[in-house]
């Protein structure tokens, strides 16, 4: 049995890209930063940014496609399996889900007449990588004037993205000012001031963020949606408020751009 066999029985080609895509990004941060000696292991950092992040599919209790939480906590196992790394809880929630998508007949004969190789196979030891994994391609499905809600602990994040890095890179964006407890309407933005972030000197400036990884809409992994799309300055973020910026954008990635979301909102 090998990974690309299970990938094709469970059939979803854009989960196994984007879960792939996450991975490699963090998989190559991981272990230049233990290679520097920043971080004890490669799975300890990996783990808990990667489940920040798809635990919104993971841990939902409703909106998620029937099946689809199953498929993603398979796809989830054997990509981390691929990648080196392993955890028990998802390894044993990958089992369950096999057992799930054959009793209610969501895949092939072939997945069923397989289903126990798959098994024996995750709960292999993984073979530890012996050099990064290539970085994915920077691309992206949202446009200017997009404005979209990401999801951070059960909170809401709104941010209008005002242009592209490159061609259709990665989209820049800027945050309202207002935690919300559900994914909001558009009509809740209007006129709403922007999130600026605290610097070292204490003056909080405009911030915008060009958000690398940030590709897919709708997103796999139910963290962020699209709210809608407005050129109406009255629902564009007013920051005039706010110090000039330093510099264009700050460069930043799904994953540690919530470390930044968290530290503005707390500030």
């Amino acid at each position: 049995m090998k990974h690309k066999q299970i990938i094709d029985k469970i059939g979803f080609e854009q989960l196994a890209q984007a879960i792939e895509e996450d991975l490699a990004r963090l998989v190559n941060y991981a272990m230049a930063f233990k290679k520097g000696g920043s971080i004890d292991g490669i799975s300890l950092y990996v783990l808990p940014l990667m489940l920040a992040r798809w635990n919104c599919v993971l841990l939902a209790e409703n909106g998620i496609a029937k099946h689809y939480k199953e498929k993603v906590f398979l796809m989830l196992a054997t990509l981390l399996h691929k990648f080196g790394l392993s955890d028990n809880s998802i390894t044993e929630e990958a089992i369950n889900a096999i057992d799930t998508l054959n009793n209610d007949i969501v895949l092939s004969d072939d997945f069923h007449r397989k289903s126990q190789q798959i098994k024996d196979f995750l709960q292999t030891k993984p073979l530890e990588l012996k050099r990064k994994p290539r970085k994915p391609e920077n691309s992206t499905f949202f446009r200017a004037n997009d404005i979209v809600s990401i999801k951070i602990d059960h909170r809401y994040y709104a941010a209008y993205i005002h242009k592209l890095t490159g061609v259709n890179e990665a989209p820049i964006l800027e945050f309202y000012d207002k935690i919300f407890e559900k994914i909001p309407q558009i009509e809740e933005l209007k006129d709403l001031k922007a999130k600026g972030e605290k610097f070292n000197d204490g003056i909080i400036r405009i911030s915008n963020f060009a958000i690398y990884g940030m590709k897919y809409q709708p997103d796999l992994a139910n963290q962020i949606h699209l709210i809608g799309s407005s050129k109406n300055l009255d629902i564009v973020p007013n920051n005039n408020h706010l110090k000039e910026s330093i510099g264009l954008f700050t460069v930043s990635n799904l994953f540690f751009i919530q470390k930044t979301i968290k530290k503005m909102f707390n500030q």
